[in-house]
């Protein structure tokens, strides 16, 4: 070893990750990996490695020409667009590391994974690799010290933004010496970068899918009542009890028989059909998905309890609920607008993703000063990932060994789910800034909520549920927010919808020829500086009137795809302002024109649904 260039090389990767330097300390004397390196120069004077490995002795980096070798791939590749994210294999891959570094912009982001410790700790102790920490922040992901790291680097560096733009080097020698390890790490690469797309397609899906529910769904609204009236028919001198639909509830669902009428009971929508088994009617229940099945409130109870829900909730389930639809506010202006030329507050919850969430959220800001939840596991208790009687009557175990591990309410450790993972922070963040309410965790089982106190459900209905309430008196006290009057506004104001897609539409067609117009002048041999300014001006007031429109967030937000183009594209350079104007040109008419086609799919839903509204 080379004590000069050790230290070195520690003190630069010490200032750029101090992490990882002192993971490297604790693992360079318990390395048992086999194999012999050795340090050298190839014909053309580049440094490499040899590596023998079970017998078998390879160059990582050619024996002759590497450096030509690496030019040639990067030349292969072409121009590189100022984000472009690069992974390679190996950083004894000396020579195309550094030709990479030489070569690329700071811009650029470069993750290196290296499947040996053996080979990065030679490199540290008898290369300078110093560059490889001071020229830019270079990922690198180590089997055997910072592996479990992997998919969060791949996330930081790819969006949808620049993932058309990734480039992926595998060093073959690499991949002979450590096909196992190689592979493992390719599929992963492969899995992360789908999930982004998959994440993508899914916003895509979710999006048109909430516009159709919220065109069928808003005349409930107009006949419905709002979350802030509960405020009046409640009382909040009893605790509320919010039942999700964990593993753990099984446990103890039994115990909610002596709740009933002595707590205001919250269900979330999978918890329904096992509380309805057991002989539980919850007061009542919360649905907010878009896609919810509607085959899991196939029963009659399900279609008359009190249902808190959101106007581009599951349109099936909404139109099967024969019983009080109650609306809270989800940034809809539709809805909003109803509420506002009536002149009624229209009351929104939190929504941490989960519709417990939700239910927490709404117990929460109604002014309960006791809440208790039931169900609440936030983890794979039992290697199951709710209870049964939920999604089938007996859900069936899956493999937990390699899931994430967090702290339990009754266990050191408790394997959990990424989405439940981020349900827990939200309930530890959310709770930790709620005032003057005390929260117990009854749940018997699942993952520890902070700023919770553990209990039996049965002690904390013995505990906390002291006063009788009739709880189906107090609803009959629930009226629909809007009254006569007000209703035939809302349906007026309703009606307008097919027109006001219509008006739209022109404004948007006239965008798209002011693009066209910008195309024009930016074809020309000559630029009238003059004319191309005062165009981008005129596309910038119209495009702030287009985004100002009242309809334009349910277009917005179904344009995911379109959006994907205008910003995988943003990082495109052009040498003149005239290539400049014609790309934004070619952007802003693709752009109008699916903004318009948008527009034409939900002209005729609007005819047929709130344009028919009486």
């Amino acid at each position: 070893m080379n004590r000069e260039i050790y230290e070195k090389n520690m003190a630069a990767m010490q200032k750029r990750f101090p992490g990882l330097a002192q993971l490297v300390e604790e693992k360079r004397y318990q390395i048992d990996e086999e194999m012999d390196i050795f340090y050298e120069q190839a014909v053309d004077g580049s440094d490499i490695l040899r590596v023998r490995k079970n017998g078998r002795m390879l160059c990582l980096n050619g024996k002759r020409e590497p450096m030509a070798v690496a030019e040639r791939e990067m030349e292969r590749w072409g121009k590189l667009n100022r984000q472009t994210p690069i992974f390679m294999t190996g950083m004894g891959d000396i020579v195309f590391l550094r030709k990479l570094l030489e070569k690329t912009e700071k811009t650029i982001n470069i993750m290196v994974y290296e499947p040996s410790v053996r080979i990065f700790l030679f490199l540290l102790e008898n290369v300078d690799i110093t560059e490889y920490f001071e020229n830019r922040a270079v990922g690198f992901i180590i089997q055997g010290i910072n592996e479990k790291e992997l998919t969060s680097v791949i996330k930081s560096y790819v969006t949808m933004a620049n993932i058309e733009f990734l480039k992926n080097y595998v060093n073959l020698s690499y991949v002979e010496l450590f096909k196992g390890e190689i592979v493992a790490y390719l599929k992963r690469l492969e899995e992360v970068t789908g999930e982004i797309i998959a994440n993508q397609n899914t916003a895509v899906r979710y999006a048109t899918v909430d516009a159709d529910n919220l065109f069928h769904n808003i005349s409930y609204l107009c006949d419905g009542s709002i979350t802030t009236q509960l405020c009046d028919v409640i009382p909040r001198d009893i605790p509320a009890i919010v039942v999700s639909a964990g593993p753990s509830l099984n446990k103890n669902i039994e115990e909610l028989r002596k709740a009933k009428n002595r707590a205001f009971i919250v269900a979330v929508d999978t918890a329904v059909k096992p509380l309805v088994k057991a002989g539980i009617i919850p007061d009542l229940y919360v649905v907010i998905d878009g896609l919810k099945p509607v085959e899991i409130f196939d029963f009659d109870e399900a279609r008359q309890i009190p249902m808190m829900t959101s106007v581009t909730a599951a349109k099936k389930v909404l139109a099967q609920h024969k019983g009080k639809k109650i609306f809270y506010f989800e940034g809809e202006m539709l809805a909003y607008n109803i509420m506002a030329m009536n002149g009624i507050p229209f009351g929104s919850v939190s929504s941490g993703g989960s519709v417990a969430c939700s239910a927490f959220s709404l117990v929460y800001k109604l002014g309960f000063s006791r809440i208790i939840l039931v169900g609440q596991d936030l983890a794979l208790t039992g290697n199951k990932t709710h209870a049964d009687g939920t999604f089938r009557e007996k859900m069936e175990e899956i493999d937990t060994s390699r899931c994430l591990m967090v702290e339990g309410n009754y266990e050191e450790k408790v394997p959990t789910r990424g989405d439940f993972k981020l349900y827990l922070d939200w309930f530890n963040y959310y709770i930790a800034g709620c005032e003057g309410i005390h929260v117990i965790n009854a749940t018997e089982g699942g993952a520890k909520i902070q700023n919770t106190e553990i209990m039996t459900l049965a002690d904390a209905i013995e505990r906390e549920c002291g006063k009788e309430v009739d709880m189906d008196a107090c609803f009959d006290k629930l009226k629909p927010v809007l009254n006569e009057e007000a209703r035939k506004r809302a349906v007026v104001y309703l009606n307008t919808v097919p027109d006001m897609f219509r008006g739209l539409r022109k404004k948007v067609k006239k965008e798209k020829e002011n693009y066209k117009k910008l195309q024009r002048i930016c074809r020309k041999n000559s630029l009238d500086k003059s004319a191309y300014l005062s165009i981008l001006n005129k596309i910038k007031r119209t495009t702030a009137e287009i985004e100002r429109h009242e309809l334009y967030g349910i277009i917005s937000s179904a344009l995911s795809v379109a959006e994907y183009i205008i910003n995988s594209e943003q990082f495109l350079e052009e040498d003149s302002v005239q290539a400049e104007g014609l790309e934004i040109a070619r952007k802003g008419i693709m752009y109008t024109e699916l903004v318009d086609q948008c527009i034409g799919v939900f002209i005729p839903l609007a005819e047929e649904t709130v344009g028919k509204l009486r």
